[in-house]
């Protein structure tokens, strides 16, 4: 749909993993030029989510995730287009994603809330079967710096949340964390509960 527009390609096995056989090509509804769509994917049963960092919505590079759903395992429709409440330029939100459940995960290392490229990610939520999500908590590092690039990378596994921040400088020049964060009511709020870091980081 243009350049740097992208795509998703699904696979699946029906030998137990021996092979692999193409089933499926996602695009956007919306597909533009320099959407960058596939820049992270992630998926849970029937569920697809799709990264497209550079998508404009909010500004140039402002990033979306678009979810994509089956029924069959043959074809994929998209069933919704997420971005962030606070959307800006350059934030490239969809960089990664992760899914748990009715939890999803989003990065955007190239926010800017504490200070430059410092990143953050948000979690969205649904409560009716993945009809619709709502974005339930923001999340940024306790001690978030500029060029962290918090949010590069997502993960998630029930009530723990862990996000990467690549540029951090704790033991040299982007030596690099992970950041824990966990909730005890059931996701209405997140707290950092911990700050990792190498055993030998340079």
């Amino acid at each position: 749909a243009g350049d740097r527009s992208g795509s998703v390609y699904v696979f699946r096995t029906t030998d137990g993993g021996a092979t692999y056989g193409q089933v499926a090509k996602l695009t956007a509804s919306d597909a533009a030029a320099g959407d960058f769509f596939g820049a992270s994917v992630a998926v849970a049963g029937d569920t697809v989510l799709v990264g497209a960092s550079g998508d404009d919505d909010g500004g140039d590079a402002s990033g979306s995730v678009y979810i994509f759903r089956t029924s069959d395992g043959a074809t994929y429709a998209q069933v919704a287009k997420l971005t962030a409440a606070d959307a800006a330029a350059s934030d490239l939100f969809g960089n990664s994603v992760a899914i748990d459940g009715a939890t999803i995960l989003v990065g955007a290392y190239g926010d800017d809330d504490g200070a430059s490229g410092s990143g953050s990610a948000y979690v969205f939520r649904t409560s009716d079967g993945g009809a619709t999500y709502d974005q339930v908590a923001k999340l940024t590092a306790s001690d978030g710096a500029e060029w962290d690039y918090f949010g590069k990378s997502v993960a998630i596994d029930g009530d723990t949340v862990v996000v990467g921040a690549y540029g951090n400088d704790d033991s040299g020049d982007k030596s690099g964390s992970a950041y824990v964060f966990r909730t005890t009511d059931g996701g209405a709020t997140y707290g950092q509960v911990a700050k990792l870091t190498a055993s030998d980081a340079a």
